[in-house]
């Protein structure tokens, strides 16, 4: 595998010997030249774009519009397609007043809720509660009735008997509590009189009440006692409800809330949106995969962006340790034939893949072949490449630009040091020198070719391609009895060395 594998006026016999004949024969020497020498690793690939889309729907529903064919360049959010929505629509529409009149139903709980509880608050606040009014009322009964009875009988001083009453009917229902003997509140204390016979009833003087009066009062407190009660549990009943109307409308509210996010979970929304198919990329339609009428079972149409291309290839297990990220590529297309295009290595896989020419697969008795995809980009002119076309693509492995190119044959090793055998001539007409040698350094190589980077050789040396036969004969003149050397050859290669030096100088002054 090689980039540069001929050099100039290398004999077409190639490997025709002239140790037994008196000069050097077609194949017998090389006009060393500034060709500079490649090693190559040679593979067929496909060209793909830098990105490639497929488009599906999920919509089971009928294609209604294509707008683009395959090969169309497209620009993003370009019209691609549209499936019929009709049954959606209805879908949605109906959806869309369920989720309104939940909506409403939700608003008005929290309105007759709020309403109620504004109502009762309103009702306290002016004073016009039934429930409390009608307690209060009969508090206000109960203290009128209170107060005449007070009024009829006595006045205050029967409040204090009515209280002295209360003590002693405490007394008599707790009488542990009650240390003896028993005495009434504000009442000074006397001996105990002695028993005595009891007095005739005495008659009863006006203005004075006569003992039931007492009762009818204490009743009279008990009723407003029980009203005053009845006034507090009215209270804490409206309280109560106040705080249940509170409890709905915060319900109410919540639900309402509810009722807005849940309205519907968007699928039919998606549905129709994604109905109509927009380009997601600059690139070009390489594929239409349904028609107008159609139900799609997955892809629509797939797009590609071609604004970078890349070639999809693979490598021999052995030639992966040669490959690496950057190498330069050489390649050509079916399309375009001998056009030269340029790439640059960008990935090559650790993991093996399985062949996809069938034919690697049956290599090596039977068994799958083992390959490694590479991938290269393409850089620079890309006219004329079409996607999905096949080239054929050399990575160079290794390059030297510029150095002299000799034969791999040519070079042997003496004492340690690369040496070969060159016929040293006086001048470019001469078809015949002395066989002498010359130490070189090399530099990339090939199966063919290696590059000379250093040491004694020149270009437009004659090399002698196979130096085991001319080593016995160091210093002795020979020919060239080749018919077709041309002296010219000689000159040319000088020539070019000293441009392409030129231009090295050039460049590193550039720099």
């Amino acid at each position: 595998m090689a980039g540069s594998l001929f050099a100039a006026s290398c004999g077409v016999g190639g490997g025709e010997n002239g140790a037994g004949s008196d000069g050097l024969s077609p194949g017998d020497y090389t006009i060393a030249s500034a060709e500079g020498v490649t090693d190559s690793v040679v593979v067929n690939g496909k060209i793909a774009p830098v990105r490639a889309v497929s488009i599906t729907t999920p919509l089971q529903s009928e294609v209604r519009t294509i707008a683009v064919a395959p090969g169309d360049r497209v620009q993003v959010e370009q019209f691609l397609a549209a499936m019929d929505t009709e049954q959606l629509e209805r879908q949605l529409a109906v959806q869309e007043r369920q989720q309104a009149n939940a909506q409403a139903e939700a608003q008005a709980g929290v309105e007759q809720a709020q309403a109620q509880l504004n109502a009762l608050n309103q009702s306290l606040n002016n004073g016009t509660n039934p429930t409390i009014r009608q307690a209060q009322a009969q508090v206000d009964q109960a203290q009128a009735a209170y107060d005449a009875a007070v009024a009829a009988n006595g006045g205050p001083r029967l409040v204090r008997i009515s209280s002295r009453i209360g003590d002693m009917f405490g007394a008599y229902l707790y009488p542990e509590q009650v240390p003896p003997p028993f005495q009434l509140p504000g009442v000074e204390s006397a001996p105990a009189p002695a028993p005595a016979p009891a007095p005739a009833p005495a008659p009863v003087e006006p203005g004075v009440p006569a003992a039931g009066a007492a009762v009818g009062v204490e009743e009279a407190y008990a009723a407003l006692q029980d009203a005053k009660a009845n006034l507090a549990a009215a209270r804490a009943q409206v309280e109560q409800e106040r705080s249940q109307l509170q409890a709905q409308v915060n319900s109410a509210s919540r639900q309402a809330e509810m009722a807005q996010l849940e309205a519907g979970d968007g699928t039919l929304e998606y549905q129709v949106k994604e109905a109509t198919i927009y380009s997601p990329i600059n690139g070009v339609v390489t594929s239409v995969d349904v028609q107008e009428g159609d139900i799609p079972q997955g892809r629509v149409l797939s797009l590609a962006d071609d604004s970078r291309l890349l070639i999809r290839s693979e490598l021999r297990e052995a030639d992966v340790p040669n490959v690496s990220k950057g190498n330069r590529v050489v390649f050509t297309s079916t399309a375009t034939g001998k056009k030269e295009f340029e790439g640059r290595v960008t990935r090559v896989s650790p993991a093996a893949a399985t062949p996809s020419d069938p034919k690697s697969a049956m290599q090596g008795g039977g068994d799958a072949a083992v390959v490694f995809p590479v991938e290269i980009e393409v850089t620079g002119d890309t006219e004329g490449l079409l996607l999905g076309g096949t080239v054929r693509a050399e990575i160079i492995t290794a390059e030297s630009d510029n150095a002299l190119n000799v034969p791999a044959d040519a070079v042997f090793e003496e004492d340690g040091k690369k040496q070969v055998l060159v016929l040293a001539t006086d001048s470019d007409n001469v078809r015949s020198g002395k066989v002498e040698v010359r130490t070189v350094e090399t530099g990339a190589s090939n199966d063919i070719d290696v590059a000379i980077t250093g040491g004694e050789l020149k270009a437009g040396d004659i090399v002698i391609n196979w130096p085991e036969d001319y080593k016995d004969r160091l210093g002795e003149t020979v020919e060239i009895t080749d018919e077709g050397f041309d002296p010219a050859d000689v000159a040319a290669a000088r020539g070019g060395s000293d441009k392409a030096e030129k231009a090295d100088k050039a460049d590193a002054a550039a720099n």
